[in-house]
């Protein structure tokens, strides 16, 4: 007898109906559920080895750089924690390993697939090419199991046949046991169900969840299976976020964050005892020419040493600067650099290393001026003159020549080569003699920093260094750079003299008593200079009065700082804080800095020049050409 469906029961055909659309749903959800979620895993898998490898490259970095085979055996070695490594490698630039991990696992051949992560047969890979700071290249290679994935495919296949079946069964019970009027309510979950599948999360929350019967059950059920679901995806999610953590405090973990602040304190204790002491060669030169009553060979020797002190203040200062810089990440000052006058201040300075080794030849040709900074210049020449003094034995310096040449080359740019008769290098001393910390001289004589201080130098002006050497026929190193297009400018010394200005009251506001001393003597023949040492005596001597017409105040000092002296005085007395300088050896502190950047055209750098001090206080004390009145401060 065949039942036609007007002869069925609304019971029936609604028991009919209901497992008919869960069992679609059932296998909806069993086909398209387990396919998503082995496909997050998949991807998952893929950005977890991923994002391992780069951190591995990362650490494997310093080992490439240096080509430190046991450092980077050791790193790969971590992948002995992870269950589903198999293999590592880390190759150099040619191909070659450098370390490896169960090498016997990887491929045979080289993988071609240009992807950095993916997936063959039953294996994962990564692969990560390598730029190190010392300018190796390298690649990381590294290949993970699926056998956990698949593993947790089939038990979510498992779980979600389960939860099927369950979906099916409840849909069963609560048709026959409800029935008719079962269909509303049936209508609403299964709304709710298919948008759940379009990815409308939040229409769970549209589920009746207090209904005692079998929808309610139905409710429960599809409900503890959308929670084992989300629970899945929500370890997917924690591992990705643990991995991005992780990659986040790499970063953070940047040593050069706290070698940027120890320099910037280094430069601020050193500027403090260099200011005074420029300022009072800066006196003393001043002074000189009034004592012609020397004999004057001895005169000549006197403003002779001075002048040589004076310029290594100045050296110093550009150290200190060079720190600065670094802690700031700027380069530093570049203008037109006549290389004749640099070359001589670096032969001046390595001539004791000369002279008991080799005899120094200059054959010097017209070279253009190139723009840089002079003072890291002079250290790139010093370092290469000294190199080429090291290589040569001391004790015949008649037989050994040092040469330096300048010439102009076809495109018009500077060369400079300094030749030695030296030990010369082999091929592998000199593939490796531009990387950090190599070096050939014994433990605790050399740090194997100045060729790569040195190369870095020269590249950030947009040149070079050309390296020709072979074992016992000496070395030549070429340093090129372009040509500037502006002309060389004055030196110091050559400045057209300041102009006087009308003599004034002016307080020095330092901890460091010399540093107040110094500036007393150098501008006590030109003003009335008070010096205190204390920022909290300054404010009252202020508010007793007279008036200074200049303050000059250090920023760093201790119990009242410049920052807060400032704010004070503006509060109390704007008039006087109008005439403000800074004076600083330094801003390493947050809150100073941040103060400097809005007052950059009150600040003046220790060691102080003087001349640049004098020109100041011309435009503070001198009245505008147009007015007649008193003179206006700095606003």
């Amino acid at each position: 007898m065949k039942l036609e469906p007007r002869h069925l029961t609304l019971r029936a055909r609604l028991v009919i109906l209901v497992v008919l659309l869960f069992a679609a749903f059932s296998v909806f959800f069993l086909l398209f559920f387990p396919a998503r979620m082995n496909d997050l895993a998949r991807r998952g898998m893929l950005e977890r080895t991923l994002g391992i490898a780069r951190l591995l490259a990362s650490a494997t970095e310093p080992a490439l750089d240096f080509g430190d085979e046991a450092n980077g055996q050791r790193h790969l070695e971590t992948l002995a924690s992870s269950p589903e490594a198999i293999f590592g490698l880390l190759l150099r630039e040619d191909g070659t390993t450098l370390a490896s991990w169960h090498p016997e696992r990887a491929p045979k051949q080289l993988l071609d697939d240009p992807q950095e992560a993916f997936i063959r047969g039953q294996e994962v890979f990564a692969r990560v090419h390598i730029q190190t700071r010392g300018g190796q290249r390298g690649t990381l290679l590294l290949g993970f199991s699926l056998a956990r994935l698949q593993k947790e495919s089939r038990q979510t296949q498992q779980l979600a046949a389960g939860i099927s079946a369950l979906i099916l069964a409840s849909g069963v019970l609560a048709a026959f046991a409800v029935g008719t009027v079962l269909v509303r309510p049936l209508k609403r979950v299964t709304r709710v169900a298919l948008r759940i599948s379009e990815g409308e999360h939040d229409a769970r929350g549209e589920l009746d969840l207090t209904r005692r019967d079998e929808m309610g059950t139905l409710a429960s059920a599809f409900s503890r299976m959308l929670d084992r679901l989300y629970e899945q995806r929500a370890l997917i999610e924690s591992q990705m976020s643990e991995l991005r953590s992780a990659q986040d405090q790499l970063i953070v973990a940047d040593r050069r964050t706290s070698v940027g602040t120890l320099a910037a304190g280094v430069a601020h204790e050193i500027n403090n005892p260099l200011a005074y002491v420029t300022a009072n060669i800066h006196f003393a030169l001043q002074e000189l020419p009034q004592l012609r009553h020397l004999p004057e060979e001895d005169w000549d020797e006197v403003y002779s040493a001075l002048t040589e002190a004076r310029e290594g203040c100045a050296r110093v200062q550009h150290i200190v600067q060079s720190l600065k810089s670094f802690s700031a990440g700027d380069d530093g000052k570049r203008e037109p650099t006549d290389l004749s006058h640099t070359l001589e201040s670096a032969i001046n300075m390595a001539s004791n290393e000369i002279r008991h080794r080799a005899r120094l030849v200059r054959d010097y040709q017209p070279i253009p001026p190139v723009e840089a900074n002079e003072v890291r210049l002079a250290q790139v020449f010093l370092n290469l003159l000294i190199n080429a003094a090291h290589a040569i034995e001391p004790g015949a310096s008649e037989r050994n020549e040092i040469r330096i040449s300048t010439r102009t080359d076809e495109q018009g740019r500077a060369r400079v080569s300094i030749t030695d008769t030296g030990s010369g290098m082999t091929p592998e001393v000199r593939a490796r003699l531009f990387t950090p910390f190599f070096t050939t001289k014994p433990v605790g004589v050399g740090t194997g920093l100045g060729l790569s201080v040195c190369q870095g130098i020269v590249t950030r002006l947009g040149g070079h260094i050309e390296l020709q050497s072979e074992p016992g026929h000496g070395s030549t190193f070429t340093v090129v750079l372009p040509a500037s297009t502006a002309p060389v400018g004055s030196r110091p010394g050559e400045e057209a003299p300041l102009r006087k200005t009308r003599r004034a009251r002016i307080l020095v506001v330092d901890d460091e008593p010399l540093v107040g001393s110094a500036l007393r003597r150098a501008l006590g023949s030109e003003h009335e200079v008070l010096v205190m040492t204390r920022a909290r005596e300054a404010l009252s001597q202020v508010r007793q009065g007279p008036p200074f017409d200049v303050i000059l105040c250090d920023l760093m000092m201790p119990e009242m700082t410049g920052v807060e002296f400032y704010s004070e005085l503006q509060r109390t007395n704007p008039e006087q804080a109008a005439g403000v300088l800074f004076i600083t050896g330094g801003a390493f502190t947050e809150v100073t800095r941040t103060f400097l950047e809005q007052h950059q055209g009150r600040a003046l750098e220790k060691p102080i020049d003087m001349r640049a001090l004098r020109e100041r206080l011309r435009v503070l004390l001198e009245p505008p050409a147009s007015s007649s009145t008193a003179p206006t401060f700095l606003g």
